[in-house]
């Protein structure tokens, strides 16, 4: 496949995925949702969405999944970079400004999906799993002097507040997101900067 036809495919999927959301927006109700309706909306064939999609919920997996693997791309790249505690620290709070940054216009009902779809709610299981041991690995790195135990409770609080805040700020306006993260990034530098829970 050239870089054109990667372009088109990558289109492709990401019309599929909005009409979806449309569709869902609409009707309510995912058995709603048809390969049929969406071909027909798009101008292809069916067999060109299922050369991408198996299912209508398998629309909402790959969506999902393609933003994480950004996401995780992404930071992963900072934490590569960190040399010392204050890089650490930033590309722990770079995280959640790039989380914020990226989230779609639609976040709000992708985020539902996530905790009702039977694999939707499997991957954003073995999502927060992975995105807890990045919270581990640079809590450590950018907060030293900590014992394992602490480290360990505050990574198990710091992912609890984090899908907290997600299932919040995907409900709000995009122009009140930024007030709501910097709020929230300064509460988490205050709890892992406090002395007592060394």
């Amino acid at each position: 496949m050239n870089w054109y036809e990667k372009k088109n495919s990558f289109n492709l999927k990401d019309k599929v995925v909005n009409r979806a959301v449309n569709s869902l927006r609409k009707n309510k109700r995912i058995e709603q949702i048809s390969f049929a309706a969406i071909a027909e909306e798009l101008d292809v064939s069916i067999d060109d969405i299922t050369s991408f999609y198996a299912t209508t919920e398998d629309i909402f997996l790959q969506a999902q999944k393609k933003d994480w693997e950004s996401l995780h791309r992404y930071w992963d790249k900072q934490i590569k970079k960190a040399k010392t505690p204050g890089d650490f620290k930033n590309a722990f709070e770079i995280f959640f400004e790039r989380f914020v940054e990226t989230l779609s216009k639609d976040a709000d009902l992708r985020f539902e999906l996530s905790c009702y779809l039977p694999e939707c709610v499997k991957f954003r299981d073995k999502n927060r799993i992975k995105v807890k041991e990045k919270f581990t690995k640079l809590i450590k790195r950018g907060w030293p002097g900590k014992n394992e135990i602490v480290i360990q409770r505050q990574s198990e609080l710091v992912t609890v507040l984090f899908y907290g805040f997600v299932d919040h700020i995907v409900h709000i306006p995009k122009n009140e997101r930024s007030k709501i993260l910097s709020d929230f990034r300064n509460m988490l530098n205050l709890h892992l900067q406090d002395r007592k829970f060394f």
